[in-house]
């Protein structure tokens, strides 16, 4: 009888502990359910949320994401100067010092690529844009040329530059800085003034501050020093920081030319040296080439006297010579002719393998 009693009583709680083990299964079971569905609900508002924020940040100018904290890509096509030559070390060049600052005082990121080069004209500006094939869609792009270029065909030169921004990237913003090494408003500052009021492009006026005592600002008379990179960094950040004060939209580049014939730069084909083949140290030949418009040369100067024989279908066509006294190497793009015509060869002779080896590529341009 005790036995069977215990038996029921036995029974009886292991079926209420059942009860309880399910009734704790099923809560469980639902507060995971909630917890998961809490998670997949985070997670979609978050990427609905950052959807929403990549097209905000699509549709916002330059000076607009500054405002907004997002990201931006930031372009710098220039000389020696674009290329913060003169600064003692990477923490004092201005393009180190403005990127601080503007991810500093507005809280995105900020990322820098800088294609100047050392002792080229505008023309390589506009060459190294067309020749970018980074990836990257710039939100502004800093021009930085006038010292090493002629007076002559300046104006030309300095717009095919902003054409080829704007060509390839339409929403990207542009500044113009006047190179403090020009001292002066010269002829060719003067152009970019002009230019830069037609196509309503900012202007970073380098050379009022640089006035007040030129010689403290330079190491070598040409060169910004630490203390001259610095004013070029607080001229940038005066001119972005009235943009974003102003809500600066995005640039309409979609103007007639200022000056006519520059829209022989709107094509563009850059023939890389190894689709020549090198018939000896000193030689590149390409055939079945069908080409023709304004053509240019990309290579390195060397030491001494760079002399450079370019026939085209067997004639003498050129022979550019540029004489560099460095004790090192510098790369160059350059015009070889406005207009050259190209009905099967190329052949280029180099008066050195140093110099041959320094080849890069040519470069044509045409409406």
């Amino acid at each position: 009888m005790i036995s069977a009693v215990l038996a029921a009583f036995l029974g009886i709680m292991l079926y209420r502990y059942h009860v309880q083990q399910e009734e704790q299964a099923a809560y469980y079971r639902e507060l995971n359910e909630q917890i998961a569905e809490e998670e997949r609900a985070a997670v979609e508002a978050a990427a609905a949320e950052e959807t929403a924020r990549l097209e905000d940040a699509a549709n916002s100018s330059f000076y607009e994401k500054l405002d907004k904290g997002y990201d931006v890509n930031i372009l710098i096509v220039g000389d020696s100067i674009g290329a913060t030559s003169g600064a003692s070390d990477d923490a004092h060049r201005w393009t180190t010092l403005l990127r601080s600052y503007l991810t500093e005082q507005y809280g995105g990121t900020v990322t820098i690529t800088n294609v100047s080069m050392g002792g080229n004209a505008s023309y390589a500006g506009y060459s190294r844009v067309m020749m970018l094939d980074d990836g990257i869609d710039y939100d502004l792009a800093i021009i930085c040329y006038g010292q090493n270029d002629s007076t002559e065909g300046f104006s030309l030169y300095y717009e095919s530059i902003i054409r080829a921004i704007s060509g390839k990237y339409e929403k990207c913003s542009i500044i113009s800085i006047l190179e403090s090494s020009q001292r002066s408003y010269t002829e060719k500052m003067v152009a970019i003034q002009e230019i830069c009021e037609y196509y309503d492009i900012p202007v970073a006026d380098t050379i009022a501050p640089f006035a007040e005592d030129y010689a403290s600002y330079t190491g070598d008379g040409t060169h910004p020093n630490d203390a001259g990179q610095a004013i070029y960094a607080e001229v940038m950040e005066e001119v972005i920081d009235q943009g974003v004060y102003d809500l600066k939209d995005f640039p309409d580049y979609d103007l007639e030319p200022m000056n006519e014939g520059v829209t022989v730069f709107d094509n563009f084909r850059y023939i890389a040296a190894d689709e020549f083949e090198r018939t000896d140290d000193m030689t590149y030949t390409i055939t079945g080439l069908s080409i023709e418009g304004v053509f240019g040369i990309d290579y390195s100067y060397q030491s001494g006297d760079n002399v450079t024989e370019i026939y085209v279908d067997g004639e003498l066509f050129a022979a550019p010579t540029r004489t560099f006294d460095y004790d090192f190497s510098q790369r160059h793009i350059l015009i070889v002719s406005d207009d050259c015509t190209v009905e099967n060869e190329i052949r280029i002779v180099f008066s050195s393998k140093e110099l041959a080896d320094a080849f890069r590529g040519l470069i044509f341009s045409w409406e």
